[in-house]
């Protein structure tokens, strides 16, 4: 059924290009809506696509399943193909939140958020979770928006300037959500960064950059 859906999913947007053997399976590694696919390759020609879903599209409509499975097509194939299907995956995706399980965030997170909340947000953003991951300089922070979770790097810990830009970043995130054209989704659009410019402490994005940079060189001794 599933490999079904992957061949109505390609002759959608791929009508006249050869269809390729497609696999898809369902594996517990993703946290949430999220798949990616492996390309097998023959004399430089896609033989196989092996897509790998999250276990949480077992449960979801067709249509949903299509729309991941296209999105990720026109990943492999470097196309920008719009389909009434993605546009229903993005949807589903980006209301996720509204129905995302409220978890324990961390009190000293939460603060924050509360105080950047009443000044960036009049007090109307709702709250997300809010966690430290890793000890991370590639990734400072991220926004899932399946879960409605805000991910902080524990490396800022320690300087409350650039911890509070960071979160108020992910928040960001939270408040314009994304958009979707050609087949490619669009995270950091201009009223995102226009939005990100308010932060009232200057020049804290060279500040950021400074601190990851710092850092990094002491992680090599």
């Amino acid at each position: 059924m599933n490999d079904e859906l992957a061949h109505r999913a390609f002759l959608n947007i791929f009508p006249n290009r050869q269809i390729p053997r497609l696999v898809v399976k369902y594996s517990g590694k993703f946290g949430d809506y999220n798949g990616n696919v492996h390309i097998l390759k023959e004399y430089r020609a896609i033989e196989q696509l092996e897509f790998s879903l999250s276990k949480k599209f077992i449960e979801t409509g067709d249509e949903i399943k299509i729309g991941i499975l296209q999105y990720l097509m026109n990943k492999v194939y470097k196309t920008k193909i719009e389909t009434l299907e993605q546009d229903i995956y993005h949807s589903f995706i980006k209301n996720m939140t509204r129905y995302a399980e409220r978890k324990e965030s961390d009190p000293y997170l939460i603060s924050l958020y509360q105080k950047l909340n009443n000044e960036y947000f009049n007090g109307l953003l709702e709250e997300p979770n809010l966690v430290f991951g890793q000890d991370s300089t590639s990734t400072l922070g991220h926004y899932n928006y399946s879960t409605d979770t805000v991910t902080i790097s524990t490396i800022l810990k320690k300087d409350e300037d650039l911890l509070k830009f960071v979160i108020y970043h992910e928040l960001l995130h939270k408040k314009h959500s994304f958009t979707t054209k050609n087949g490619r989704s669009s995270y950091h659009t201009t009223a995102f960064r226009n939005d990100e410019k308010k932060f009232s402490v200057p020049d804290i994005e060279k500040k950021l950059t400074r601190f990851v940079s710092k850092k990094r060189i002491r992680s090599w001794f």
